[in-house]
């Protein structure tokens, strides 16, 4: 009895240590690593509730109680955004994987825009030499073989398969000659790509940052931030920033990307998001996110189902400026 007794107070200070830690990470690149604490923090104020509750420690426990509240109040959901009606949408789906269960939901969605940030093993390897745009995957066996199911529906691709990523165009959206690559030589975090949809030129960046942790990662994130914010400043063009950003929608990072994206312009909106993961949580952390700059609206996203990865696949609507 003894133990239960000491071991709640120690938990109880470790726990009002973190959580105005993690309120604070939000406000620089540099605490990021505090906001991945978000999710778990809130699981442990669980079972330290009901233990003061169980003492009648009624001020811990209206304490906890309300930075519980603080912690949550990012997960509310936005519903969807009213557009107007000769504003043209497109369907966008970020898939975690591009394993033949990913691949078959994004194609039973009839999606649009296929963005697949981070292939499955051996996937890039397995597509050979081909990069950049391909207009016609079918006429290169290497990419039928790996990747069948999207050949007949879908070109031109835009790859970067040593980094393990992917852009894939329903059929008709965009021509070949419309789609080039903003700059090859971006890091191997991000792809970027100028194509126009529906009369609207447009630039599709999709992302991959590194995990904020270990702190062997938590510096190169910061890094790839601020790279990244720097050429989404320079892109005059309405924008689709998406992906697996490893950070969380109200984290210094995407606060960074966002304000970059508007840059000399109104305020930024609020964006929608949902939680992705781990997969089998029922509390999710939104670390695929989409972000939109120049007149495009996110209309609505959801999370797909399991599709046998650790993050569930984001389903988007954009709508584009009225023609």
């Amino acid at each position: 009895m003894r133990r239960i007794r000491t071991g709640v107070p120690i938990a109880l200070v470790a726990w009002l240590v973190l959580a105005p830690a993690v309120l604070l990470a939000p406000l620089s690149l540099h605490l990021v690593v505090f906001d991945g604490l978000r999710g778990p923090l809130l699981l442990a104020g669980l079972p330290l509730l009901a233990g003061l509750l169980w003492r009648k420690r009624w001020r811990h426990s209206l304490a906890v109680m309300l930075l519980s509240l603080a912690l949550l109040a990012p997960w509310l959901s936005s519903g969807r955004v009213p557009v107007n009606a000769d504003m043209p949408q497109v369907k966008l789906v970020i898939l975690p994987s591009s394993s033949p269960e990913a691949i078959a939901y994004a194609i039973g969605e009839k999606a649009d825009i296929i963005l697949i940030p981070d292939f499955s093993d051996g996937m890039g390897k397995a597509l050979g030499t081909s990069s950049g745009v391909v207009p016609t995957p079918a006429s290169q066996p290497e990419l039928g073989a790996t990747l069948p199911d999207l050949v007949p529906a879908y070109r031109p691709w835009i790859l970067k398969p040593t980094d393990g990523m992917g852009i894939f165009l329903r059929d008709g959206l965009v021509r070949a000659n419309d789609l080039r690559l903003r700059d090859e030589r971006t890091p191997t975090y991000a792809l970027v790509a100028d194509a126009r949809i529906a009369g609207t030129d447009l630039t599709i960046a999709m992302v991959h940052l590194n995990r904020p942790f270990p702190l062997a990662e938590w510096g190169r994130q910061v890094r790839q931030v601020r790279a990244l914010a720097g050429q989404m400043a320079d892109i005059p063009r309405p924008t689709i920033l998406a992906g697996d950003f490893n950070a969380l929608p109200w984290s210094g990072a995407l606060d960074h990307l966002t304000s970059a994206m508007w840059s000399g312009t109104m305020a930024a909106p609020a964006a929608p998001w949902v939680g992705t993961f781990p997969a089998w949580s029922p509390l999710k952390l939104p670390i695929d996110q989409i972000r939109v700059s120049g007149g495009l609206q996110i209309v609505s996203v959801a999370a797909g189902p399991d599709v046998g990865s650790v993050h569930l696949p984001v389903l988007a609507i954009i709508a584009l400026p009225p023609r």
